[in-house]
This record gives structure tokens, C-alpha cells and sequence, in this order.
């Protein structure tokens, strides 16, 4: 009896795996990674802070350090008026009524010119100019009745004229000195400015209205423009 062979199962053959072309070499540079603009702008603005930081604290270092600058001294200004360097007030001796004026203001004298004539019980005084100079003002009538010592007139001599300021104040003194020029500004004459030097400082101080001490100062004007007069107002700037 013939024997059978079985037949062999057959084996399901395996699954094909697909195989997937690689890629072009541009297709494989597209999908290189590359940051996105949105991260270039974050990175950006944080690069921007972080250098401003930087510069912030570099100039406060650098203020830290660095000597703060010397302010300049503002100028010291003291209000003053233009006045003759020789004015006198001439009065009676012995008093009396005043029987003649012999001048009115304006007029020009010279030294022992007759200013008027007073009657007392003792005679009859001639009271005369002391210098060379102006009648500044005429201060009694003909008829008044004087006191003894009373003025009769101002005389002043208008050829020389200085700077009179009683607004140094206790806090300005200190800074003025004799000998030293200033600048003085003419109000009335379009702020006209000339030199002036320091001649005399008093020693004592006046007391204004509001109680401040004050310490009249003289100062010799320079040349003087035309038009200055006895009794304009003038601004006095000293160094500060």
C-alpha cells in the first residue's frame, strides 16, 4: 500500500513594508528647523532691555562718582540813589526871623555867598554858602521864625555825584569790600550801566521799617553819561 505524504502548509508570505523614497535635498532644507518671527521678536525686544539695564546702570555709576558741578555765584544787587559827594545843610546860629532870601533853588554860589539875612535882639546874621555848588533847596520863608541851629538852605555841589545804598543787608555785608568795583545801572537812563568803586562802609547798621539792619554803603561813580542826576535810582550788582 502506497503511504501519502502530506502536503506541506504553505507559509502566508510577509507583509510588504512600503519603502518611502527619500527626500529631495531642497524638500530636506525647507524642513530644517529655523526660529519662527515671533521668537525673533521676543528675543529682540529682551536683547533691548537687557542693554538699556546696562546703560542705566552705567549712568548711575558714573553719577555716583563723578563731582557734582560748582554752581556760579548769583549776583548780589543792592538798591542805591545818585547824590552830590558834598552836600551841607546851613542853618542860623543864633536864630531870629528871616528878613531876606538872597537865593532860590537852582541857583549857583560860590564860597560866603549870602543865603539870607535873620534879625534877632543881637543884630543881624548873614548866613552864607560853606563851598561852591547849587542851591539844592531853600527850606524857610521871609518872615518865618528860626530856633537857633535851624536850616535855611541846602547847598550842594552837583559837579561831583556819588552812590548812596542803605540795602546791604546783614547777609551782603560780609562780601563788600573798600576798593572794589562794582556795576551800577541807572533806572532812569535806559538801564545805563557804569562802573562804580566801594569808598566807605559803615560800621553800624540802620534799622529799616521791618527791622532789618541795614548798612549804607558810598561808592565813587565813573564816568557818568549825560543826563545823570542828583537823585535817580540806581541797581548795585556785586559779585557774587
Amino acid at each position: 500500500m502506497a503511504s501519502v505524504t502530506a502536503p506541506t502548509p504553505t507559509q502566508p508570505p510577509p507583509p510588504s513594508v512600503p519603502v518611502v523614497p527619500p527626500l529631495p535635498p531642497a524638500r530636506q532644507r525647507r524642513r530644517a528647523w529655523r526660529p519662527s518671527r515671533r521668537v525673533l521678536l521676543i528675543g529682540s525686544a529682551l536683547l533691548l532691555i537687557v542693554l538699556v539695564v546696562i546703560a542705566i546702570a552705567a549712568q548711575r555709576s558714573a553719577s555716583n562718582t563723578a563731582p557734582a558741578p560748582t554752581p556760579a555765584a548769583a549776583p548780589l544787587v543792592a538798591h542805591g540813589q545818585i547824590v552830590p559827594v558834598r552836600v551841607a545843610r546851613v542853618g542860623t546860629q543864633g536864630g531870629g526871623v528871616v528878613q531876606q532870601l538872597a537865593t532860590n533853588p537852582g541857583d549857583s554860589v560860590q564860597a560866603q555867598t549870602p543865603l539870607a539875612w535873620v534879625v534877632s535882639s543881637s543884630g543881624t546874621e548873614i548866613v552864607t554858602a560853606p563851598f561852591a555848588g547849587s542851591v539844592a533847596n531853600v527850606l524857610v520863608h521871609a518872615g518865618d521864625t528860626l530856633a537857633p541851629g535851624a536850616a535855611v538852605a541846602v547847598v550842594a555841589d552837583m559837579r561831583t555825584l556819588q552812590i548812596e545804598t542803605n540795602d546791604v543787608d546783614e547777609f551782603l555785608i560780609n562780601k563788600v569790600s573798600i576798593g572794589e568795583t562794582v556795576t551800577a545801572t541807572i533806572d532812569a537812563l535806559d538801564d545805563y550801566a557804569v562802573n562804580a568803586t566801594v569808598t566807605n562802609i559803615s560800621l553800624l547798621p540802620q534799622t529799616t521799617a521791618t527791622g532789618a539792619p541795614q548798612y549804607p554803603v558810598i561808592l565813587r561813580l565813573g564816568a557818568l553819561p549825560p543826563g545823570a542826576r542828583a537823585g535817580m535810582s540806581v541797581r548795585v550788582t556785586f559779585p557774587g
